[in-house]
């Protein structure tokens, strides 16, 4: 049974969905992991011993229970946990083995909300893919568990090329001059892509730098080099 407003109506219990979210490209999940997040974070706020020495304030939130509490798989939560550190909008600091992470919850500062490539920006120009469709991250928005991005790709400050997703998965992130630098150095840079998209979707694995990982594993499964021995006796002829 429901019934209508009124100016006297008690309100039953309910969380703050911050308004810079909706024009965020972040999942509908990440969204309201986000504000679940927030929620418990402003309960920290308003008890003792819940701030770090520099006064931060953090929460303890187990994968399981923010699982349990937004109905969907663990996985689903280790992706958006990851998108949300991503885009700066959370810290994890470990607390050893058997413990939970500490979860530090941020908000973006007044201009950011407005400016922030990360989370509202609309950038285009990435160097081409033969037959693969390149859609910026920033332009990309994301729905359901499948298409979840694992976010751990962490950008250089100060860059202002903004990573394009690749990957079945859509969870390796190139910059315009990382794939360009690949699909000069790297014969096979599409296969290798596809590898690495299936290994960190399989095994919830992710890398700071995902042109060095395929560098590095392209540099590894190169065969070596034999050098010929062009040493002959007198005599002899080549």
């Amino acid at each position: 049974m429901t019934e209508y407003l009124t100016t006297g109506t008690n309100l039953p219990p309910y969380m703050i969905f911050p308004r810079f979210l909706l024009d965020s490209n972040l999942s509908e999940t990440t969204k309201l992991l986000y504000m679940l997040l927030l929620d418990r974070a402003r309960l920290s706020m308003k008890n003792d011993g819940w701030a770090d020495a520099q006064g931060h304030v953090f929460i303890y939130f187990t994968i399981t229970d923010l699982a349990a509490a937004l109905h969907k798989g663990e996985m689903t939560i280790k992706n958006s946990l990851a998108s949300l550190e991503h885009t700066g909008l959370i810290v994890r600091r470990r607390q050893g083995p058997g413990h939970p992470n500490r979860i530090y919850v941020k908000i973006p500062s007044a201009p950011a909300i407005q400016t922030d490539k990360k989370l509202s920006g609309r950038e285009t120009g990435n160097c081409p893919i033969d037959r693969q469709k390149i859609v910026p991250v920033t332009d990309r928005k994301l729905s359901g568990n499948k298409k979840e991005i694992i976010n751990n790709h962490l950008e250089n400050e100060g860059n202002k090329d903004t990573p394009a997703v690749y990957g079945k998965y859509q969870n390796v992130f190139l910059t315009k001059d990382d794939l360009c630098d690949l699909k000069r150095d790297v014969p096979d840079w599409q296969q290798y892509i596809g590898k690495l998209s299936s290994y960190m979707a399989s095994s919830g694995k992710a890398y700071q730098n995902h042109a060095a990982t395929i560098r590095s594993r392209a540099l590894r499964d190169k065969p070596a080099s034999t050098k010929r021995n062009y040493d002959y006796e007198e005599g002899e002829s080549l």
